[in-house]
């Protein structure tokens, strides 16, 4: 059975970071690890994983997402499961699990209190264990860790929002069978409020640069309502609001299940930011996982070469007018 320590609050204003790492009981919110890894003979595979507490049409319940991708046979693995009131879920500042089939435990290092995580996960056909570190302390994103979901003029449509952008990752996966020793890059997310996702409006396109040189951006991008927000999280561990900024697509695809169409391929212009301009190209065709697409992309510069990798997140209501919230219970 798990255990669900909460907060009293709601995220808004925002509290300490470990206040705000506890479930909060009326918010949509999650815990949301993703990133880069390469094996022994320099395969490279990208991993998710995700638990949200969700509130969808007065119902509120978990899930679990987890995925992970080869990227040289373009093979995407992915499993989801529901959970209601808090069944087998565990919250807590030590660990966030689902199951026996997913967790994080936290320890502190010294750069964040929960710094030092250890990541399992598991489906029928992979399996991810891996040790990741902190390099940097936790950010506040956005406007001093409060993001306006794409809706300006409404004090309801906020969430809290802050990341550890650099976590240096490494463990064994698992893949039909086959053991990869691995090593990379994870970055984790703590985001949530009392906004509603099953507002169009509040769907986004996110990008989280992973450059190699060891900075990082986070862009959070509304296109139906044209609101942008953002950081840019230096490699000293300093960051800065980054809110002015373009990104344009370069084209843009159906998803044949849901008749979804999301943008394909993006340059994206930072005014002050690095080089300033780059190219995100996908370097995987990414996959509808329940309620957002997901990709990972090369970054890259004016001079064409590959400086980083980006993860890409698109919702459906961002190029959508309808979406369908109901998919979430299937």
């Amino acid at each position: 059975m798990g255990k669900i320590a909460y907060t009293d609050g709601t995220g808004i204003p925002r509290r300490s970071f470990e206040d705000e790492f506890l479930t909060h009981r009326k918010c949509s919110e999650w815990w949301y690890a993703t990133g880069y890894l390469e094996d022994e003979e320099k395969n490279l595979f990208s991993f998710q994983y995700t638990l949200a507490q969700v509130r969808v049409m007065g119902v509120k319940f978990h899930m679990l997402l987890t995925a992970v991708t080869d990227i040289r046979t373009q093979r995407h693995y992915y499993a989801q499961h529901q959970a209601f009131f808090g069944k087998g879920v565990t919250g807590s500042l030590k660990e966030t699990a689902f199951g026996a089939l997913a967790s994080i435990r936290y320890a502190p290092n010294g750069k964040s209190t929960f710094g030092s995580m250890e990541l399992s996960m598991r489906a029928e056909e992979y399996a991810l264990r891996l040790r990741m570190e902190a390099q940097k302390a936790p950010v506040w994103n956005c406007e001093d860790g409060i993001l306006q979901m794409g809706v300006p003029d409404d004090p309801k449509q906020v969430t809290y929002y802050y990341s550890l952008t650099n976590l240096a990752a490494q463990g064994v996966l698992t893949l039909n069978g086959r053991e990869h020793r691995v090593h990379g890059k994870a970055w984790f997310d703590r985001q949530g409020g009392l906004c509603r996702l099953t507002n169009p409006l509040t769907n986004w396109e996110w990008f989280s640069f992973r450059f190699f040189d060891g900075e990082e951006v986070m862009l959070f991008s509304f296109p139906r309502t044209g609101y942008t927000d953002g950081t840019y999280i230096r490699s000293d561990g300093s960051a800065r609001r980054l809110n002015e900024y373009q990104i344009e697509p370069l084209g843009f695809f159906t998803e044949p299940a849901t008749g979804y169409h999301f943008s394909n391929g993006w340059r994206v212009r930072m005014d002050r930011v690095k080089a300033e301009e780059y190219l995100v190209r996908p370097v995987s065709d990414g996959q509808l996982n329940l309620f957002f697409f997901e990709l990972l992309a090369d970054v890259i510069d004016p001079d064409g070469r590959s400086v980083g990798y980006c993860v890409v997140e698109l919702l459906p209501g961002a190029r959508n007018k309808r979406i369908k919230p109901w998919l979430a219970l299937k």
